[in-house]
């Protein structure tokens, strides 16, 4: 089934009980996971209920989001070090750059936020408290939600449906979240649940510009100034000869998840391959698969322009009282 179909405004406009939703994230590397949870904090529609992080140092990545949770004055949400392993390896982890910023005695602090939990055993917990309503927004390799699948079967019932970025809706790739572990992603995706797809095709198109950076400098907030040395930190660390300038591959998937109308989506199926020398390659509409809505087309500018907005945003009027 190939239906195109628009966003639709978000519920959350037409009602005041926000989506809950938890965010699985390999945090530190790439600058667009810190920059998608700040989006996340600043989002009304969203109530962020719990923190994982996956692959490789998912201690580290979890003082780091610690670290920006308590800036941002959150330190209410568990934060849960996951799966730094995935079940199918395919490269070395990368790093977790960012987490320079953090002073080294905030390493070895007991963070009231840092749950005792793994990864998928917070998954679990958080989806029984919050049956039928809970999102999973992921935007790392799927290692902890396939490990919290496998550990409790009857998981898939109790989740509301999964935002992920990975893959691709286009030309078949081997995109670095679902090829770091692609029998993870395999997993996810045939696990019963709703899935929204938004993929690379889609995320490489919209990026940050030199003044949208220079207006978060500008800003003299403590979000928007951590966010500017961390997005410093990132450029330095940068593979060479990708440009100085963030891609807005997970702050995407904090717009779908507020049903925002620049993204457009098509129902498709979508194959993982696990095998082979096209292993991690995620193949669209070719073969049988699971039947994903994936985004097909996004208006960058909108796109750039939301993600803009809601950064230099006050928090919203509920965070207030936590962060005074």
């Amino acid at each position: 089934m190939h239906q195109k179909s628009h966003v639709p405004v978000s519920q959350a406009n037409q009602s005041h009980t926000p989506h809950i939703v938890m965010l699985d994230t390999d945090i530190g590397d790439d600058i667009d996971d810190a920059l998608a949870l700040a989006l996340l904090l600043k989002s009304p529609e969203l109530s962020l209920s719990g923190i994982t992080t996956v692959f490789g140092d998912t201690r580290r990545r979890a003082h780091l989001a610690a670290h920006l949770l308590t800036i941002f004055g959150r330190t209410d949400i568990p934060i849960a070090a996951g799966i730094g392993t995935p079940l199918q390896p395919r490269h070395r982890p990368s790093g977790v750059p960012q987490a320079a910023l953090l002073d080294e005695r905030e390493e070895f602090l007991h963070l009231p936020m840092l749950s005792k939990l793994s990864g998928p055993e917070l998954i679990i917990k958080t989806a029984y408290e919050h049956y039928g309503q809970l999102t999973l927004l992921c935007i790392g390799p799927l290692t902890n939600i396939a490990v919290a699948l496998q550990q409790e079967p009857q998981l898939f019932m109790a989740i509301r449906n999964i935002v992920v970025m990975g893959g691709t809706s286009g030309v078949p790739c081997a995109e670095w979240n679902t090829r770091s572990d692609a029998r993870a992603a395999q997993i996810v995706l045939s696990a019963g649940i709703p899935i929204t797809l938004i993929g690379l095709n889609t995320t490489a198109r919209c990026r940050l510009q030199k003044h949208d950076l220079e207006q978060l400098r500008q800003q003299n907030t403590a979000q928007t100034q951590l966010l500017s040395k961390l997005i410093e930190v990132w450029q330095r660390h940068r593979p060479r000869g990708h440009a100085p300038l963030p891609y807005l591959h997970d702050p995407l998937v904090i717009a779908a998840a507020c049903h925002t109308t620049f993204l457009h989506f098509e129902e498709m199926t979508i194959r993982i391959l696990t095998h082979g020398p096209l292993k991690g390659y995620t193949i669209a509409r070719l073969f049988d698969g699971p039947i994903v809505r994936a985004a097909t087309a996004v208006n960058a500018q909108q796109a750039r322009t939301w993600v803009m907005q809601r950064l230099l945003a006050p928090l919203p009027p509920s965070l207030h009282a936590q962060t005074s």
